[in-house]
């Protein structure tokens, strides 16, 4: 099998800000927007000081708009929605960033709300019983450490990776619980839930490139006749955020252990074939050695989630893996016999 270094991504360009879809598939955004000022971090210290100094000023300016920083560990209030402040778990670092008029933008589209707990819950089961498995981009027993424990200080999820993970998990919510959420139906679901996230790509609201490729790669699961090309689009956008990890110079300095970005580009590697195959289009990762990673996905790259996992035992778990290695060597197999190019109708 011929490996290649290098990573081909036809009509890519150089920079995020170049791939944004057309008007008609985004809502309007306001006249003014900040690029945003990035912080550099070097470890969770710096991380808690930097919380624990902006707490004020971020809980200002958010209740300007409704939102509270207070009683991160009661029960948020019986409404459908409530605002991602409530929970602790949850962080948006750029926020305090944005104009006023951005931040109160996204709090009129819902972007800045999360449904309650009981119905949250049923999101998260759902996705790492359903999208995980095919899709690791997350570090399942990490996500459920901060997630249980909901504390004010330590390791976060991004607001903007959560948004998408409620979008990716959707389809497997019951009607009943999207009802609950203020959804008229599934499809109404994934609308709504699809323009949050995407407002919050738009507006800048994650600076970090491993959190957007995650959370682009998640997004990538959003099917609409209105924008047929979003899935390829956030194929173009986790490509393109996946190669800025670890890129010199950066502004921002964020960890991300080897296992996940192994995982993160055969993430990207195998929804770029399933778009493929599922729509006819030509491949963006022409080349099974995409930015250096054409290691296999090994064992030891989930050995702590499969002890870990709240959806499923380790049988199972292991069961699951086997399938996902099957997947990346078909996926493989297709791209050595130029598979995809094949199917692609020429003009």
């Amino acid at each position: 099998m011929q490996q290649d270094s290098a990573l081909r991504v036809p009509g890519a360009v150089k920079t995020v800000a170049g791939n944004v879809p057309p008007k008609s598939a985004n809502p309007v955004l306001p006249a003014h927007q900040s690029s945003g000022s990035n912080n550099v971090t070097t470890s969770r210290y710096s991380d808690e000081l930097h919380q624990s100094y902006d707490h004020l000023s971020l809980a200002s300016r958010l209740r300007a708009h409704g939102l509270s920083l207070d009683d991160h560990g009661t029960s948020p209030p019986q409404s459908p929605n409530v605002p991602y402040t409530e929970y602790a778990f949850v962080e948006s670092q750029q926020l305090l960033s944005l104009p006023a008029e951005n931040v109160a933008f996204l709090t009129s589209k819902g972007c800045l709300s999360l449904p309650t707990f009981n119905a949250i819950d049923e999101f998260v089961q759902e996705y790492f019983r359903h999208i995980h498995p095919s899709v690791p981009v997350l570090d399942e027993a990490k996500f459920w450490r901060i997630y249980r424990d909901n504390r004010s200080t330590g390791p976060k999820i991004s607001l903007f990776v959560f948004q998408s993970l409620l979008l990716a998990s959707c389809p497997f919510v019951s009607l009943k619980t999207l009802r609950q959420c203020g959804f008229e139906d599934m499809k109404d679901a994934q609308k709504q839930l699809y323009n949050r996230a995407n407002l919050l790509f738009q507006l800048r609201t994650e600076e970090r490139p491993y959190a957007t490729a995650q959370a682009a790669v998640l997004l990538t699961h959003y099917t609409s006749a209105e924008d047929p090309e979003a899935g390829s689009l956030w194929i173009t956008r986790a490509i393109e955020h996946a190669m800025l990890i670890d890129s010199h110079p950066s502004l921002v300095v964020e960890y991300a252990p080897i296992s996940l970005k192994k995982r993160l580009w055969w993430s990207i590697f195998l929804r770029d074939r399933s778009l493929c195959l599922g729509l006819c289009r030509r491949p963006q990762v022409t080349s099974i050695g995409f930015h250096g990673w054409s290691d296999w996905l090994n064992t030891e790259d989930f050995s702590e989630e499969l002890h870990q996992s709240r959806v499923y035992d380790y049988a199972t778990k292991k069961r699951l893996l086997d399938e996902l290695q099957k997947q990346c060597e078909l996926a493989v197999l297709l791209t050595d016999l130029d598979i995809l190019e094949e199917t692609w109708p020429t003009s």
